[in-house]
């Protein structure tokens, strides 16, 4: 059996431990989480250690990972790191999610508890579907991308690279989220949102740049 080590030991780490229990399957078991900080579960009330630093870990050959980092580029920098030196990421998917017929689901994946990924659908590597999150049938999600509890992508959305989708935001059908964009939380994207833009309101709108 191999050694599972969760990569991140903040909130969202911990939901993965967590959610990673619920999964009924003896090829793996939990042994701990890498942080950058080793005092990151110091006053909390958790059964497994903090046990190194993932931007100095090399993996062994009994070892497999998953991934509990929420921010996109922080997640994508670390794991690709882990990855360059022979890291294998799994998929996590709750036993109370929904994958549809033909979807697909890159190295790294996260599906939260009771989130639905449609038929026909594409999540690239190190997506985050979050809890009670729906994607809708024939969409494409790009690598590292967050898409947050609660969110609506209804069907024939792109979402590029690196995007974060705020809790409850919704896309609207055959809309595109351009690379590293941001759709605010509880907005609603009722037209394509050009890369690297952070939208927000009903209907959302571009922030204007801060000076």
């Amino acid at each position: 059996m191999k050694r599972c080590l969760v990569v991140g030991a903040g909130g969202f780490g911990r939901e993965v431990v967590s959610w990673a229990l619920d999964v009924k399957q003896a090829e793996w078991r939990i042994a701990g989480l890498l942080d950058s900080n080793p005092r990151a579960l110091d006053g909390k009330d958790f059964p497994y250690p903090v046990l190194g630093d993932p931007d100095s870990w090399t993996p062994a050959e009994d070892e497999v990972f998953l991934c509990g980092l929420g921010i996109p580029e922080v997640r994508m920098r670390i794991c690709e790191g882990l990855q360059s030196r022979g890291a294998r990421f799994l998929r996590l998917i709750h036993p109370s999610a929904v994958v549809g017929i033909r979807a697909e689901l890159g190295e790294g994946c996260v599906v939260a508890p009771q989130a639905v990924v449609s038929v026909n659908t594409t999540l690239e590597r190190f997506v985050v579907v979050n809890v009670a999150a729906y994607i809708g049938h024939d969409v494409r999600i790009g690598e590292g991308t967050l898409i947050s509890g609660h969110c609506d992508i209804m069907g024939y959305v792109s979402i590029g690279r690196g995007c974060l989708i705020g809790g409850s935001a919704s896309v609207l059908p055959g809309r595109t989220v351009g690379d590293h964009a941001v759709v605010g939380a509880g907005s609603v994207a009722v037209h394509d949102v050009p890369a690297g833009a952070t939208v927000a309101g009903v209907p959302a709108r571009a922030l204007a740049a801060k000076e």
